[in-house]
């Protein structure tokens, strides 16, 4: 295996498929696959039912499409993306991950292309080809760029919670607590509007903590 291939492996995320295959003459397989781990989210998430498409000719496999195939390496399926067409076979990588899989899939060895996914009472349709890797790299650009955007924010938000400027709007929000026991320990919960929006046990240090963008407004010692 190529070097360069080899240091852009992610070793963390790789989204398995669980349940055995089963083959139609048209192509379609009827039984849902179950898709487990983070690697391809939010394309797919854990828990997802997959059906999947059988291709007829190794000329209908598109850059962008989402395929499953049998780890190299591993006693498991993976559901990844396809990222680059050889004529050995296809690179692969998971929308989720930053790094390409250190391998090159034969096209033989594909066991077929995730059409649709089943997630609780929705079939949502995944899209392939060039529509497929467009959103594969928006994905991962997304996911690259994030932090520059998330940490100034960041900055700006924790002198406004640490200084408590916007705490003399407390009593706009009509709260209640809600104490849960657990044999000797007591968990108690903070709500707004019956909704949970923060919480205080031994696990956060008998302190409350609660969730953007209330702990901007409430002052905890109003509790």
């Amino acid at each position: 295996m190529n070097n360069s291939l080899e240091k852009m492996v992610d070793k963390q995320n790789i989204e398995m498929v669980s349940n055995k295959h089963q083959v139609f003459n048209d192509n379609y397989q009827s039984k849902f696959n179950t898709c487990v781990g983070p690697s391809m989210y939010p394309t797919l998430k854990s828990g997802d039912g997959l059906i999947l498409y059988v291709y007829i000719s190794f000329d209908d496999v598109k850059v962008g499409d989402v395929i499953i195939y049998p780890h190299p390496k591993k006693p498991f399926d993976v559901v990844h993306r396809i990222i680059k067409k050889l004529k050995s076979g296809v690179i692969t990588r998971g929308d989720n991950n930053n790094k390409i899989d250190p391998y090159i899939i034969k096209y033989e060895n594909i066991i077929g292309k995730v059409i649709s996914a089943k997630r609780k009472n929705r079939l949502i349709n995944l899209l392939s080809g060039k529509r497929g890797y467009l959103i594969h790299r928006f994905l991962i650009i997304k996911k690259s760029t994030s932090p520059y955007f998330i940490h100034p924010i960041s900055y700006i938000l924790k002198p406004i919670t640490k200084f408590k400027i916007f705490n003399f709007c407390h009593c706009l929000f009509d709260i209640d607590v809600v104490c849960i026991k657990r044999g000797k320990n007591h968990k108690y919960i903070l709500r707004y509007n019956k909704k949970a929006i923060g919480t205080k046990s031994i696990e956060t240090g008998n302190q409350w903590q609660i969730k953007f963008p209330y702990k901007l407004f409430i002052n905890k010692s109003k509790i």
